[in-house]
């Protein structure tokens, strides 16, 4: 055999070699692609009082405030960031059905918002005590903020006092920060390391502000419905701060002025949900009424869940 087919021999040797590596490394990018959903984490957090909410990281419920607790398993990494996996279409309503199934519009505005803090901790000395605060509330802790509350030896007297400092590191597991507070009134003869819970109280002026009723803790994050023209009505993403008395600080997704809907935002939600995932049947049959919750009925001339039973 020449030399010339000797060389065309190993250069097609070559080629072929080269081809299967890039194929392999492919194959191998691929499988990574379709496995990038799911979290390498094998646990999660949840709330034992609200199972739909999940989390890769420690912290509180947004519904309640429990503690998260670590649970075996992987959840959809597309779901743990807040990217919900629900379609949702804007509803059209009339005033009437509103009405009936106690809607209200509200005007998103500013308001002045007087929040509480729950911490606890432990006393420190007769004049300082030492509490923890969740990372999501730290934003509005701040030296000089009065707390108020009571210890585990003398119960039922109050200790009150000012923060005096704010640590700058939240621990990693339990998502709390500590800080550290002057105590200025309390019971004679405080003593050290005895357990302390109280709370923080904190005034918020100006702050936009919509009711708790319009907020829907969907566990992929917090929704409201934006009540448009001809109450058409839209589903949108917020973020929401402190709860006080009734009523969400807005964070962001909502401006000065506009109109959202409150009360039992969940039927507006159901039928939301509802158009968003339908399509139209593929044999031309006419589709089912869809499935109400406990109490309600699907009304066909106002195509959503209405209250009462069905009048046949």
């Amino acid at each position: 055999m020449s030399k010339k087919w000797i060389a065309i021999i190993v250069a097609l040797v070559a080629v072929i070699g080269f081809w299967a590596i890039q194929n392999s490394f492919k194959k191998a990018d691929n499988k990574e692609k379709n496995q990038i959903t799911k979290i390498e984490s094998k646990f999660y957090w949840t709330c034992p009082m609200h199972p739909q909410i999940h989390s890769e990281h420690p912290g509180e419920c947004p519904i309640c405030h429990m503690k998260l607790v670590k649970v075996a398993g992987q959840i959809d990494k597309a779901e743990s960031q807040g990217v919900s996996t629900e379609k949702r279409s804007a509803v059209q309503a009339t005033s009437m059905q509103l009405e009936l199934i106690g809607i209200q519009k509200q005007e998103v505005e500013k308001m002045t918002l007087t929040a509480v803090i729950p911490v606890s901790g432990r006393l420190l000395s007769a004049s300082s005590v030492a509490f923890q605060v969740y990372e999501t509330d730290l934003r509005y802790v701040r030296p000089g903020l009065i707390f108020k509350g009571e210890d585990s030896f003398y119960s039922g007297e109050e200790i009150s006092g000012t923060v005096s400092s704010v640590d700058s590191i939240v621990d990693p597991t339990s998502r709390t920060i500590r800080v550290v507070g002057t105590i200025h009134k309390g019971p004679k003869g405080l003593i050290s390391e005895t357990s302390f819970r109280g709370e923080i109280r904190i005034e918020l002026r100006d702050k936009l502000a919509i009711p708790e009723s319009a907020v829907l803790h969907t566990g992929q994050g917090d929704l409201v419905y934006l009540v448009g023209d001809g109450n058409k009505l839209t589903p949108k993403k917020v973020s929401v701060g402190l709860k006080t008395e009734g009523f969400y600080e807005v964070l962001s997704g909502l401006s000065l002025g506009d109109f959202i809907s409150s009360g039992p935002n969940f039927l507006i939600d159901s039928e939301a949900k509802i158009r968003g995932t339908s399509e139209p049947a593929s044999n031309g049959s006419k589709p089912s009424n869809p499935t109400c919750p406990n109490g309600q009925h699907w009304d066909i001339p106002m195509s959503m869940c209405m209250p009462g039973k069905d009048r046949k």
